[in-house]
């Protein structure tokens, strides 16, 4: 009798191990690229890479103290976000409009000054990025560029 009880328990203990292997093995097949992926991969996340969308040009009146000035203007965007281009198209009228509001009110001496430029920069980048999120748009613009500037 203690011969058969040996020979069941090990007959159970077999078949356990093999049903547990095949339940692992079927486990690994169907969940097991994931999760070694998951777990192992050594890939690092991909850095999405800075793109540039400039603006059409502005020209823009200035008061001055003598007689008005003009402004030639052209911007550039810096965003990382690959979609911006249809945002910017979409909202272009808006943007423009509170720009042009914007360099109307600056004084030709203050456009003038050229240490007033990087001051210039934060106040558009903060104006387009209200702009975008009062009208319902996605404002992942980093930074503003002013890539010419002429004024007469």
């Amino acid at each position: 009798m203690a011969i058969a009880r040996k020979a069941l328990v090990r007959w159970i203990l077999i078949v356990g191990v093999a049903l547990g292997w095949t339940a692992a093995v079927l486990w690994l097949g169907l969940h097991g690229p994931a999760w070694v992926e998951s777990h192992f991969s050594s890939e690092e996340e991909l850095v999405k890479v800075a793109k540039y969308y400039p603006l059409d040009k502005f020209i823009i009146s200035i008061p001055g103290d003598k007689y008005p000035h003009y402004l030639l203007l052209e911007m550039t965007l810096k965003s990382r976000n690959p979609a911006l281009q249809s945002v910017l198209d979409e909202a272009d009228p808006v943007i423009r409009n509170s720009l042009m509001k914007m360099f109307s009110r600056k004084r030709f001496e203050q456009l003038n000054d050229s240490d007033q430029l990087d001051s210039l920069q934060a106040e558009a980048l903060v104006l387009i990025a209200k702009v975008l999120s009062d009208n319902d748009f996605a404002s992942d613009v980093d930074e503003v560029l002013f890539t010419r500037m002429v004024m007469q």
